[in-house]
């Protein structure tokens, strides 16, 4: 009796000492403690393909691990090395697992698990962890109904998502697969020197025969469970092999679903609920629902930036007049086809991270524009990163009430509150500086010359690889390969805060609650501008 009671309070000092350090820090601690537990279970030799690690004499480092497990958690994509041939079949699957634990959120799937299928009663440091988390409610009675529903829904579309991508990858046979045009490329010739073989301006999609999902079912299932998973959390990882999406560069059956799921995991839980909410209206018995402003800002502003997106890559696009950029390279096929994959990289760019063409065959002009929409983002409360949709939102409604005239910010007649724009600047500037930051220590930190692929990097490059760190995309131009072991932390570090946010890494160092004012100064205005 004795003893229980003295294992009783330490578990109580265990667990007092965790909520002293406030909400925010123990969700950080334990996403760490996550990454920690992934990176192991991924440099463990069990999780390494051998023979492909032999064949090419290549070691696995735990740094390289590391960055993996910490991209993987924080739904980001970037990687040093191909999980397809570096990773066997369990590697893999711990690969996956971080993915959708990252992307559905520990908390919120830990609430979701023991209130759904235990009944289990939470007490209040668990609920103020899962509205720190994924809230999206005004209070945690309905941030509580929020989860339930959105992760029912997510883990349907999972479900769905298993069958359809798998028949997708099994009926393929338009998949590009040669061994001999994989190596060499389309134009390539055996008896060739290396730099006769590595020419920038190629688009070489093709991967080895053994990776050809087609009339292969264990095969097209693996990808299918993977790509699911991938594309609903906005991954953008893959198990095809080295090259994202390429090999399937004209299945627009893949490509439309990929989208569809890349959606569905971006707009964001609240968004979900409403739109749930909204159906179940429809029946008479129940009384009638509006949309919230925070759906009607989340899909108005996602529709604006990316049309506006699109359209600025393939204007800078269609006007370069430099031989063998993307326009220009007959490989990409015909200008239908180029469009569409504008569109495709477009929609991938708001945190998804797929990639069907070779992103470094864009010009400078196009390479900044799809930087800033992974800058931006997508919904908050979702897989997303980024400074998030809404926050762009509200700045641009404010710029326009300025221009016009008006006082007040408001949007679909309601009005949006000072301190929402406030904090919608401060997120904005505080993210300028973090891509600023990052994006010097990179270029300074990296290795600028690819001479294996025939790429060289500059600071255009650099600023498109945070922005993707920070945005949790995972699209990359192949600079992420090349960085050194400083660069990997800073790119974890900015993978991290995309994935918290910027308001919630801020409260990490800050003050866990607001200080009350008991006294106001003098109010006095200065001019500016």
């Amino acid at each position: 009796m004795k003893a229980q009671l003295i294992r009783h309070k330490r578990s109580n000092r265990f667990f007092n000492f965790f909520k002293r350090l406030g909400v925010i820090k123990y969700i950080f601690i334990v996403y760490i403690l996550v990454i920690l537990i992934a990176s192991l279970l991924l440099y463990w030799p069990i999780s390494h393909n051998k023979e492909y690690l032999t064949k090419n004499n290549l070691k696995v480092t735990y740094m390289n691990c590391f960055f993996l497990a910490a991209s993987a958690f924080s739904d980001t994509g970037l990687t040093t090395m191909p999980i397809a041939f570096t990773f066997n079949m369990f590697g893999q699957a711990v690969v996956a697992i971080a993915i959708l634990i990252g992307g559905l959120g520990v908390f919120t799937l830990k609430f979701y698990i023991f209130t759904t299928l235990f009944s289990f009663k939470l007490n209040i440091f668990n609920s103020e962890q899962i509205q720190s988390e994924r809230g999206g409610g005004n209070n945690i009675g309905e941030t509580k109904k929020i989860i339930k529903v959105s992760i029912t829904f997510l883990l349907i579309a999972l479900l769905a998502g298993f069958i359809i991508f798998s028949l997708i990858f099994y009926t393929s046979g338009d998949g590009l697969f040669n061994n001999k045009k994989y190596e060499f490329g389309p134009k390539w010739e055996d008896g060739m020197t290396l730099s006769q073989k590595i020419k920038p301006g190629e688009f070489n999609p093709y991967e080895i025969e053994s990776q050809n999902p087609y009339k292969n079912f264990s095969l097209s299932f693996r990808y299918g469970v993977f790509h699911t998973i991938s594309s609903l959390n906005n991954a953008g990882f893959d198990i095809i092999g080295s090259k994202s999406l390429q090999p399937y560069y004209k299945n627009y059956a893949l490509q439309i679903f990929t989208m569809i799921y890349i959606f569905l995991g971006g707009i964001g839980y609240p968004v979900i609920y409403d739109v749930y909410s909204k159906i179940k209206s429809l029946d008479k018995r129940n009384p009638r629902h509006r949309f919230t402003l925070f759906t009607k800002l989340s899909l108005v502003t996602y529709l604006f930036v990316t049309t506006i997106g699109f359209l600025l890559v393939l204007t800078f696009s269609a006007t370069s007049k430099i031989h063998n950029q993307f326009w220009n390279n007959q490989n990409y096929g015909t200008h239908g086809e180029k469009t569409w994959a504008i569109f495709f990289q477009t929609i991938s760019t708001r945190s998804a991270g797929f990639a069907t063409v070779d992103i470094y065959h864009f010009n400078h002009q196009s390479i900044i524009i799809l930087g800033i929409l992974m800058f931006i983002g997508f919904s908050p409360v979702s897989t997303a990163g980024g400074i998030r949709s809404i926050t762009i939102g509200v700045i641009f409604l404010s710029i326009i009430t300025m221009i016009i005239g008006k006082k007040r910010v408001t949007a679909f007649k309601r009005e949006i509150g000072k301190e929402t724009l406030y904090k919608a600047i401060n997120i904005l500037v505080i993210g300028c500086l973090i891509i600023l930051i990052g994006t010097l220590i990179l270029y300074s930190n990296a290795n600028l010359n690819d001479a294996l692929n025939g790429k060289t990097y500059d600071l255009t490059h650099a600023f498109f690889e945070i922005c993707s760190a920070f945005g949790t995309s995972g699209l990359t131009v192949g600079l992420t390969a090349q960085t050194k072991v400083a660069s990997k932390i800073l790119l974890i570090i900015w993978m991290i805060i995309g994935q918290l946010g910027i308001q919630q890494t801020v409260l990490i160092w800050g003050r866990g609650k607001s200080r009350s004012e008991h006294y106001r100064r003098i109010y006095e205005d200065v001019a500016i501008g």
